[in-house]
C-alpha cells in the first residue's frame, strides 16, 4: 500500500474516530444534564418523568392519564413527606463527613474546600446547613 492511501485512510479512521468521541461525550453531556435536573428539582421531577414516559410508551386514554396523574400526586406527596422527615438526618451526615474532612486539611486547602462547598450548594441548590461546620462546644458546657 503506498503512503498517500495509507493517510488517507488514517485520516479516514482519525475524522470517524473524533466523531465517535465527540457524540459520546454530547450524549454523556446530555444524560448528566438531565441527571442534574432531577437531582435539582427533587422527588416530584422523578415522578413526573416516570409518568410522562409511561404515558407516551404506553399511549394511555384520558381516563388513564387521569388515574396516573392521581397516583403521581398521591405519590410525590408521600416522597415529600419521607424527604422531609430524613432530611436533617442526611444533612447531620453531610455535616459530620465535612467536618472529619475539615480536619485533614491545611488552611489552604480548607479554604479551597469552603469554595468547593460554595459551588456544590448553588449548582445543586442545597441547603448550607448541610455541611456548615459543627458549632464548637461552648467553654461553660461541661465535658
Amino acid at each position: 500500500m503506498n503512503w498517500k492511501r495509507l493517510r488517507g485512510v488514517l485520516g479516514t479512521l482519525l475524522v470517524f474516530a473524533f466523531g465517535v468521541i465527540v457524540g459520546a461525550a454530547m450524549v454523556g453531556a446530555g444524560i448528566w444534564h438531565e441527571v442534574g435536573q432531577i437531582i435539582v428539582q427533587g422527588p416530584d421531577a422523578v415522578v413526573s418523568k416516570v409518568a410522562k414516559r409511561l404515558n407516551d410508551e404506553l399511549k394511555l386514554d384520558e381516563d388513564q392519564q387521569r388515574m396516573l396523574a392521581q397516583i403521581t400526586t398521591e405519590t410525590q406527596i408521600k416522597l415529600r413527606t419521607i424527604q422531609a422527615k430524613n432530611q436533617p438526618q442526611v444533612d447531620s451526615v453531610l455535616r459530620d463527613a465535612a467536618d472529619q474532612i475539615r480536619v485533614i486539611l491545611s488552611s489552604e486547602q480548607r479554604e479551597k474546600f469552603e469554595q468547593i462547598i460554595r459551588r456544590v450548594h448553588v449548582k445543586w441548590r442545597l441547603p448550607e446547613k448541610a455541611t456548615k461546620p459543627a458549632p464548637l462546644p461552648s467553654p461553660e458546657a461541661p465535658q
